[in-house]
């Protein structure tokens, strides 16, 4: 009893200090109540089946047949304020699920599972018709599922290994607005003259991938530690591109246009880097365990990314091309539950998630910064079931910006952003 109420201060006085911290990940979701409340520190502890995704090898330590089912719900503010203006992005919900399930034998030293998570899973839409800079992005999007096999084998000792296939698939949406030039006669039978219209493209594609990560995991029952190697997803695929014009009132210019562009097909590409992550716990107590975690994630591989388009008119097929020149990133984070009575957990703690995008290269479709994170969650358990509810918010560093505003060059704004993601599952032991 005494070693619980001294748990109990330690993660409370964990919380209070979390709470003078801030905000979180790079649109690479946390999975599962219990790691979101724990700021996505669960490396070297994943004690549970979203070990699929934290650490394959650590599927040897769960017993028998498990699942694992939940739902992410993230709540997103992004905003840019220039001289121009205040603008906000649209107000987007997102609820990316995830379901995993694991077996490891009794008699043997293998074990197998099989996950289905969002990777990345994120959606920015600059809706207000006059935000200045949708000549840059306007709607950005890459909602993606994955589908993860995997194995792993216990060397013995506390060791094993593992790692699996993972299928990427989904949606990818980059939408911007251009200034395009008709030249229409100034009157009937008069002199063609170029009259300037805003034209707006977006282009949608299913995309795929084929990656793989392998995994090691050591447990002691007071320490133990885990190490993983996600591959990188080269994500393609084609898609339709629509087309459209904002009210004019010139018919002529605006038939001439939609003749020359219209609806067509797009091609797009894009990357979800690879990432090494590693993590080490301790339990001072049985009844208190402390993960740190580390991630590397190689961003700087994605030096640009580019849409191709293919128009009713082929000489108005183009490219349209995004530099990127994005930066590695390292991410800390530090988590830390315990048990405050047989059934009751809580647990919380903090990240450092720095952004890849440099200032050079900010733009709408990509405009957070650096982020600091605090989370919190509680997870009750019966015999058979558990019940997690996790909780983070990120608190976005603000990003100052030049050449936002294609009709205002000399403008220079900034961006700010937060988000809160809450995260149920429900884990089921057979």
């Amino acid at each position: 009893m005494r070693q619980r109420r001294l748990v109990s201060l330690c993660l409370a006085a964990g919380l209070i200090c979390a709470g003078h911290a801030s905000a979180a990940g790079f649109g690479l979701f946390q999975h599962g109540g219990r790691a979101i409340g724990q700021a996505g520190a669960f490396t070297a502890r994943a004690s549970e089946p979203s070990a699929i995704y934290y650490n394959p090898a650590a599927i040897t330590q769960l017993e028998g047949f498990q699942i694992q089912a939940g739902l992410d719900f993230s709540n997103s503010e992004d905003k840019y304020q220039s001289a121009t203006g205040g603008f906000s992005a649209k107000h987007i919900i997102e609820f990316p699920p995830a379901f995993y399930a694991t077996w490891s034998s009794k008699d043997g030293p293998w074990a197998a599972g099989i996950g289905l998570d969002a990777p990345f899973w994120t959606r920015i839409d600059w809706f207000p018709v006059s935000f200045p800079g949708r000549f840059r992005t306007r709607v950005f999007e890459l909602r993606v599922a994955e589908v993860h096999p995997v194995i792993a084998y216990d060397l013995g000792d506390g060791w094993s290994v593992g790692g699996g296939l993972r299928y990427v698939f989904g949606n990818l949406e980059q939408g911007n607005d251009l200034i395009l030039t008709a030249l229409v006669p100034a009157a009937p039978g008069g002199p063609v003259v170029p009259i300037q219209l805003e034209g707006k493209l977006t282009t949608a594609s299913d995309v795929d991938a084929l990656a793989w990560d392998l995994a090691v995991h050591y447990a002691d029952p007071s320490w133990g530690w885990g190490a993983v190697y996600r591959s990188n997803a080269e994500l393609k695929g084609n898609g339709d591109v629509d087309f459209d014009l904002r009210p004019i009132g010139h018919a002529a210019a605006e038939a001439q246009l939609r003749q020359r562009f219209g609806d067509g097909g797009g091609r797009q590409a894009f990357e979800i880097p690879r990432e090494l992550r590693g993590g080490v716990w301790f339990a001072p107590y049985p009844e208190l365990r402390l993960e740190a975690d580390a991630s590397w994630q190689s961003w700087s591989s994605l030096e640009a990314t580019a849409v191709t388009y293919s128009f009713p008119a082929p000489t108005d097929s183009r490219v349209i091309l995004t530099p990127r020149d994005w930066d590695d990133t390292l991410s800390l984070r530090l988590g830390a539950e315990g048990n405050i009575t047989d059934p009751l957990m809580i647990y919380g703690g903090v990240a450092w998630e720095p952004s890849p995008v440099p200032g050079d290269t900010i733009e709408p479709g990509f405009p957070r910064g650096d982020a600091l994170i605090y989370a919190a969650g509680i997870s009750y358990s019966l015999p058979n079931i558990s019940f997690d509810l996790g909780y983070s918010f990120h608190d976005h560093d603000p990003q100052g910006a030049s050449g936002q505003e294609l009709l205002n060059p000399g403008v220079n704004g900034s961006y700010t952003s937060s988000s809160q993601v809450w995260g149920f599952s429900i884990r089921r032991r057979w």
